[in-house]
C-alpha cells in the first residue's frame, strides 16, 4: 500500500474548524510536515485560532486564520477567497467544521433545525470543495478530505442506552451520511485527475473538547471507543500523502491498512498503532 509522503514543502492546506480539537491537530500535524495552513474559524473562536496560527510558527511553520460562519453560503465564498489570497493556492481542503445536533425526538425534529445542521455539515463542505477544485484540477494535485462521523450507523432497536443520546445523534448522523455518500461520488467524477476526495471518521468518537461530556461517560464504559486526537490528525495526514481517492472509513481502519505508526502532532514521536493501542493512551 502506499505510504504518505514524508514532506508537504510547497502544499497549502485549509482546514475549517481548526481553533479546537480534531481540526487543530490535522492544522498542527501538516504544518509539522511543511504545509502552509489556513486556519479557519467561527467568529466566537478567533482567540483560539490565533493560539493554533501562533503554535504553528512557534514551531517553525507557517500559518494565518480566517474568520467566518460556515452556516452562510455568502461567508464561505469569502472564505475560500481569502485563503487563496493568502498564499496563492490551496492544495488541501480538510472539511472538519462541524454543528451541534438538535436534542429532539427524531419525530420532532423542526425544519429550522434541520436546516441549520445540513447547512454547516453538508452544504458547506460541498460550497468549498467546489469553489477550491477548479485550481486543483488545474494543478492536477489535489485533496479534499472529509470528516465524517460513526453516527452514520443505524443505531440497534430497541437501543440500549438512554434515549436522549440517539436522539442527539439522529440528525448529525443524517447530515454526515449525506457527506459521506457525496464524498463518494466526487471521487469517482475525480478518479485520473491528480485529485482525491475521502472521508475519515473517528473509530468511535475522538478526545476533543467539544466532546469532553460524552468522552466522561464512555471512559468507564467502553474506553476503547475513545482515541485520541492524533489518530484523526495521522490519518488525515495518510490520506493527503497516500493520495487515497475514495476512502470512507474509520481513523484506525486506515492505518491499519496503510501499516501506519501513530505518532505525536510533531509527526517525530511514534506513539504506537492503530492495532495495539494502548487504552491508557486515550485517556
Amino acid at each position: 500500500m502506499p505510504k504518505a509522503e514524508p514532506t508537504l514543502h510547497s502544499r497549502v492546506a485549509l482546514v475549517t474548524g481548526a481553533s479546537r480539537g480534531i481540526g487543530r491537530a490535522i492544522a498542527v500535524r501538516l504544518a509539522a510536515h511543511g504545509a502552509a495552513v489556513v486556519v479557519a474559524s467561527s467568529p466566537r473562536s478567533v482567540a483560539q485560532a490565533q493560539q493554533v496560527c501562533a503554535a504553528i510558527a512557534d514551531a517553525g511553520g507557517r500559518a494565518t486564520f480566517v474568520s467566518a460562519d460556515l452556516a452562510d453560503p455568502a461567508e464561505r465564498a469569502r472564505l475560500a477567497a481569502e485563503s487563496l489570497a493568502a498564499f496563492g493556492h490551496i492544495d488541501i481542503l480538510v472539511n472538519n467544521a462541524a454543528g451541534i445536533s438538535a436534542y429532539a425526538p427524531p419525530s420532532r425534529i423542526d425544519a429550522a433545525a434541520r436546516r441549520a445542521m445540513f447547512e454547516l455539515d453538508f452544504h458547506a463542505p460541498v460550497d468549498l470543495a467546489q469553489a477550491l477544485l477548479p485550481a486543483m484540477r488545474e494543478r492536477a494535485w489535489g485533496r479534499v478530505v472529509n470528516i465524517g462521523s460513526d453516527t452514520v450507523r443505524q443505531p440497534p432497536i430497541p437501543y440500549p442506552g438512554p434515549a436522549k443520546q440517539v436522539h442527539a445523534l439522529a440528525l448529525y448522523g443524517c447530515a454526515k451520511a449525506a457527506l459521506e455518500r457525496y464524498t463518494q461520488a466526487l471521487a469517482a467524477e475525480l478518479h485520473g485527475s491528480g485529485v482525491c476526495a475521502s472521508l475519515v471518521s473517528p473509530h468511535k468518537i475522538a478526545r476533543s473538547e467539544s466532546a469532553e461530556a460524552v468522552v466522561r461517560q464512555l471512559q468507564d464504559i467502553h474506553p476503547d471507543w475513545v482515541e485520541p486526537v492524533e489518530m484523526m490528525a495521522e490519518a488525515a495526514y495518510a490520506l493527503i500523502g497516500a493520495g487515497l481517492n475514495g476512502w470512507c472509513g474509520s481513523s484506525r481502519a486506515l492505518l491499519q491498512l496503510l501499516q501506519q505508526p501513530l505518532r505525536a502532532l510533531d509527526g517525530a514521536r511514534v506513539l504506537g498503532d492503530a492495532l495495539t493501542l494502548d487504552r491508557d493512551l486515550a485517556r
